[in-house]
């Protein structure tokens, strides 16, 4: 059994983090190789061909969070030939053989090839003809795909989410029930561990209590309501700020910055202190080092930032459903919801969280603080042994013995 693998493991976003840590684990179960669509910051196109290979040399060598194995993992790079990069079947791209994968793949018999295509919502490489078995895995957010990407998904022999709150949605749209599976997102529990407080970083040399927010400003995510309820729950007087790493370029309000939106939404404080795009290290540090981790959102498909700062130990609030009660459950503080409604230009629902219960929630923590810490740093050890990348490989693997035979 040999996966030939399609996804977009190269950058810096969830979806990214989740396909390089999840087939590394993967890979050392069953054979694989990667077929990769994104590029990163240091893409410069694909070089030249090597003339004793045969092949591009690698051309994502400066993307330095890559290890050397995973490299090696890469065998194909798709490039797009004409026209804006979009998401659904109508992309005309070329592929190109990188760093000699395709040769080690012809040892394989082609019916000994499973295809698992791993990527966004109505990404195009769902929409490609894939000869043998495929397998699509699908990280979403709402209760229902869009009609026409779920037709596509139907064709597939297996459907994979990373939550049994997805898996249920799927049944209940219309996927058959012994062909949806649950294969969990993770956490690296020996990078985002507990350490000590740190007070010289950057915006913690003040001594004061430091709420933290990451994600991106975004209606889904209830960024506005989160700054709002933050403001309006605490006093000027009172030692609390609220960290915010919430860039989005690719917001559809008009607007550029974070503080272009700050300035919007009339929230000028100075309790509100604003970091850009952080490098692994530095998130690291400042998901440790906060306080209590914030987050309130109207739906999440997994929640990469919340499972982190559990592992961390860092008390944590989330909104009481979708797919981040996979780990959360009986974890952290949980918002209460008031209930569904249809989400902006989609498919399916969200919820609205109880902004009220939000506020209740962040006073509490605040208050009860060190009771709070005890627990998130017990409940850390529970989320670093149980829902790690290795547990999650032997689940995708045991299902694809049973697939196989």
């Amino acid at each position: 059994m040999f996966i030939k693998v399609h996804t977009s493991c190269i950058g810096q976003t969830g979806y990214n983090a989740h396909a390089r840590d999840f087939f590394t684990a993967l890979s050392h179960k069953i054979p694989l190789k990667i077929r990769n669509f994104s590029v990163g910051k240091s893409w410069k196109g694909l070089g030249s061909i090597n003339p004793k290979t045969g092949f591009y040399d690698d051309p994502h060598a400066n993307e330095k969070y890559l290890t050397e194995y995973q490299r090696k993992l890469l065998c194909e790079q798709t490039v797009i030939t004409k026209g804006k990069v979009n998401w659904g079947p109508n992309n005309e791209y070329s592929d190109h053989e990188i760093n000699d994968g395709l040769n080690y793949l012809k040892q394989y018999k082609k019916e000994d090839i499973i295809n698992l295509v791993l990527n966004e919502t109505n990404h195009h490489y769902y929409y490609h003809d894939y000869e043998g078995i495929k397998i699509a895995y699908n990280v979403w957010e709402q209760t229902k795909q869009p009609e026409g990407f779920f037709n596509k998904l139907k064709e597939f022999d297996q459907f994979w989410c990373p939550s049994e709150w997805q898996k249920q949605c799927t049944i209940k749209q219309g996927f058959p029930a012994d062909k949806v599976f649950v294969v969990p997102e993770a956490v690296d529990g020996e990078t985002f561990k507990p350490d000590w407080f740190n007070y010289e970083l950057p915006n913690y040399k003040d001594n004061r209590f430091k709420f933290v927010h990451f994600g991106r400003w975004d209606y889904r995510k209830s960024t506005t309501e989160i700054i709002r309820t933050f403001l309006d729950t605490f006093q000027s007087n009172e030692p609390v700020d609220l960290i915010l790493s919430i860039d989005n370029d690719y917001s559809f309000d008009g607007m550029k910055t974070t503080e272009e939106r700050l300035n919007y939404h009339k929230f000028n404080d100075d309790r509100l202190k604003i970091i850009n795009f952080l490098q692994r290290e530095d998130y690291l540090n400042y998901m440790r080092n906060g306080h209590v981790f914030l987050s309130c959102a109207r739906s999440e498909g997994w929640n990469l930032p919340l499972i982190e700062a559990m592992a961390c130990g860092t008390p944590s609030i989330y909104s009481n459903w979708s797919a981040q009660l996979e780990f959360a459950s009986g974890k952290g503080h949980p918002v209460k919801v008031l209930g569904e409604k249809p989400a902006p230009g989609g498919a399916g629902n969200y919820i609205e969280p109880d902004f009220k219960d939000l506020s209740r929630v962040m006073r509490d923590v605040y208050t009860n603080y060190w009771k709070y810490k005890e627990k998130a740093l017990k409940d850390s050890e529970i989320i670093r042994t149980q829902f790690s990348w290795e547990n999650a490989a032997n689940k995708a693997y045991e299902i694809l013995k049973n697939l196989k035979k």
